[in-house]
C-alpha cells in the first residue's frame, strides 16, 4: 500500500483507488478459479475415499485448502471489500478538495488523516489474508506431495 509520509494525501488516495480498481480484475477471479479448484478436487477425493486408499490419505489435506480458499473470499468479501471501498470514497473526497483549492481545510486533514490510517490497517489485515491463501496453498501441495 501506498504510505509514503512525503506523497500528498490526494496524491496516494489517488495511486491507492487506481491500485484497488485495477486489482480487482484480477485477484478475485484468480481467487474464484483456485477456490473451485480446491473444493472440486475435495469433492473428488471425497466421492473416491471409500475405494482408494490414496484419495482417503489425501482428502483430508485438500479440505483443508479448500476450507482456507473458501476462508479466504469470506475474508475478503466481508472485511477487505468494505475497507477497499472506503479507501477510495476517501480518495475521491481528497481529490475534490485538492482541485478545489480545500489542501488546507480541516475536512482535507480529517479525510488525509483517515486516509493514511485504513492504508496502514489494509497493510495489517492483508497479512490475514495472504496468511489463508498461503496456508490453502501448503496444504494442497502437500496433500499432492504426501505418498501411500
Amino acid at each position: 500500500m501506498l504510505k509514503l509520509p512525503y506523497v500528498p494525501a490526494h496524491y496516494a488516495g489517488h495511486q491507492t483507488a487506481f491500485l484497488l480498481h485495477e486489482s480487482e480484475k484480477f485477484f478475485p477471479p484468480l481467487n474464484a478459479l483456485c477456490t473451485l479448484g480446491n473444493v472440486v478436487m475435495t469433492g473428488l477425493t471425497y466421492y473416491f475415499s471409500r475405494d482408494s486408499a490414496v484419495a482417503a490419505e489425501k482428502f483430508p489435506r485438500l479440505a483443508i485448502a479448500a476450507g482456507l480458499s473458501v476462508a479466504t473470499t469470506a475474508y475478503a468479501l466481508l472485511i477487505m471489500v468494505p475497507l477497499n471501498k472506503k479507501q477510495t470514497a476517501l480518495a475521491g473526497e481528497l481529490e475534490k478538495a485538492e482541485k478545489n483549492g480545500e489542501v488546507k481545510s480541516e475536512a482535507y486533514t480529517r479525510n488525509a488523516t483517515e486516509l493514511r490510517r485504513l492504508q496502514t490497517r489494509w497493510t495489517t489485515l492483508n497479512y490475514g489474508r495472504a496468511s489463508l491463501m498461503i496456508g490453502s496453498a501448503v496444504a494442497g501441495i502437500s496433500a499432492l506431495l504426501v505418498r501411500v
